[in-house]
């Protein structure tokens, strides 16, 4: 009989785990065709105003490049906390996670002041000109994507708290590798936006 229940159990944790791990990544599926879709009607809006000479140029703000820098660093502590999880290091997971959750929003700093360097430039995100359309598909582009870095910074808060409760451990990843997964998929579509953008501009 306990042959039996046991198999059992272990089946209803894999569904759960499946599930949850299903869920994360059918929103980051969803978030890709997001930015997919921002960034070919940006490449085609701007074919069409070079082509009528209603096209603005203009450098992207160095904030942009300091939020690069800040959210791969964050990838690194993401991953360190989630390496600490599977050592059972229980301890080291609430201060790795709090320092991820710190560069995370300094990454949303770092990008409001990108858009003061914007508005010092007389780019907006409502244009006033019809070239200056360039300067509000980048407002919206990071926008979008800074709306994704406050998801994911709501989940670390439930996982610092949790791990401050010793919830997170190598028994019990499931909710840290829904972090780490979604954090970093957040910091590898900010490199491709930052890079789309400035290569496309």
């Amino acid at each position: 009989m306990p042959q039996t229940i046991q198999p059992q159990m272990s089946a209803n944790k894999k569904s759960i785990f499946n599930e949850k791990t299903f869920i994360i990544w059918l929103f980051i599926v969803a978030s890709s065709m997001l930015f997919i879709a921002f960034s070919s009607a940006y490449w085609v809006h701007k074919t069409d105003g070079i082509r009528n000479n209603a096209w603005f140029e203009f450098e992207l703000p160095i904030q942009f490049w300091v939020s690069a820098v800040i959210v791969i660093i964050s990838s690194i502590f993401m991953q360190l906390a989630y390496k600490a999880a599977t050592n059972d290091d229980v301890y080291k997971v609430p201060s790795l996670l709090t320092i991820t959750f710190i560069l995370g929003v300094s990454f949303c700093v770092s990008q409001f002041y990108a858009y003061f360097a914007l508005v010092d430039m007389g780019l907006y995100l409502s244009n006033r000109e019809a070239g200056e359309i360039s300067a509000s598909f980048v407002y919206v582009i990071s926008g979008a994507h800074l709306l994704h870095i406050v998801g994911g910074l709501v989940l670390l808060l439930v996982a610092i708290i949790k791990s401050s409760r010793l919830e997170v451990h190598k028994k019990n990843l499931v909710f840290i590798n829904i972090c780490k997964t979604y954090w970093h998929f957040l910091g590898i579509v900010w490199i491709f936006l930052i890079l789309f953008l400035y290569f496309a501009k």
